[in-house]
C-alpha cells in the first residue's frame, strides 16, 4: 500500500487549512460591487484582505446592525458589522462568533484606514461598547459623516436625505428590513443589500462631501 511521506501529509494539511481560511465567494452586484457575508471567525482575515485589496483610498464605511430592542429590558448585542470600500463590502456576522476576531480588532485600530460612520453616537457607539468593549476612541482614525455634513450647512439631515442631497440617490430604508431579525440563521437577500448599501453609502457621502467642499475649512476632526 502506498504510504504518503511526511512532507506530502504536511502539504495536504496546509492546503486544507488554506481552503478553510478563504472567505466564501462574494456576491456580485450591478457595477461589479462585491459583498462578502462572513459567518465564521476563521474567514474574517481573508475577507478583510479582499477589502483592503479593493480600496482605492483610505476610506471605509462602517455600520452596525442588531435585533430590535423591545422595551428597556432587552439589550441585544451587535449581530452584524458592515465595512465597505467603494467597490466591496464585508458583512461580518459577529452574532456567530464568540469574540471579536483579533484581525478585525487590528483593522479597526489601524490609523492608515479612515473609518466613517453616520450618526455613530446615536446608538452605534453604545452598542459597540456593550458588545465588544470598544468604541470610536479605540479606532485608529474615525469620522462621522453626519457631523461633517452639519458643519457644511446640512444640519439635521438623516442618511436618506443626505444621500439624496449629495449623491442624488434615493436610498431605500424599508422598516421591515431595518427592524428584522439580524441574528437569524441566514441573512435574507434584502438584509444583505440593505446592510451593504448602508456601509457603502456612508463612505460615498464622505467622499462626496470632501469633493464638493474641498476648498472650505470644514475641520475634519476625528472626535
Amino acid at each position: 500500500m502506498f504510504k504518503r511521506s511526511k512532507l506530502q501529509q504536511r502539504s495536504e494539511r496546509e492546503a486544507g487549512e488554506l481552503v478553510q481560511l478563504r472567505p466564501p465567494e462574494p456576491m456580485q452586484f450591478l457595477g461589479g460591487f462585491r459583498v462578502y457575508v462572513v459567518n465564521e471567525a476563521c474567514h474574517v482575515q481573508g475577507a478583510l484582505d479582499s477589502l483592503r485589496a479593493s480600496m482605492t483610498d483610505r476610506v471605509v464605511g462602517i455600520d452596525l446592525e442588531w435585533r430590535p430592542d423591545i422595551g428597556r429590558s432587552q439589550k441585544h448585542k451587535v449581530a452584524l458589522m458592515q465595512l465597505a470600500s467603494s467597490t466591496c463590502a464585508v458583512l461580518i456576522r459577529t452574532c456567530r462568533m464568540d469574540t471579536l476576531p483579533a484581525c478585525l480588532n487590528a483593522f479597526l485600530q489601524d490609523p492608515s484606514t479612515a473609518l466613517v460612520g453616520f450618526s455613530w453616537d446615536a446608538a452605534d457607539e453604545n452598542k459597540a461598547r456593550s458588545s465588544f468593549g470598544l468604541g470610536r476612541k479605540n479606532f485608529g482614525l474615525f469620522y462621522d459623516a453626519q457631523k461633517i455634513a452639519a458643519q457644511l450647512s446640512y444640519s439635521r439631515f438623516g442618511l436618506g436625505r443626505l444621500c439624496e442631497a449629495i449623491l442624488g440617490l434615493d436610498l431605500p430604508k424599508p422598516k421591515h428590513v431595518t427592524m428584522s431579525d439580524w441574528e437569524q440563521k441566514a441573512l435574507s437577500q434584502q438584509q444583505i443589500v440593505y446592510a451593504a448599501l448602508d456601509a457603502l453609502v456612508t463612505g460615498q457621502l464622505f467622499r462626496g462631501l470632501r469633493l464638493l467642499h474641498s476648498d472650505s475649512s470644514w475641520g475634519l476632526s476625528s472626535s
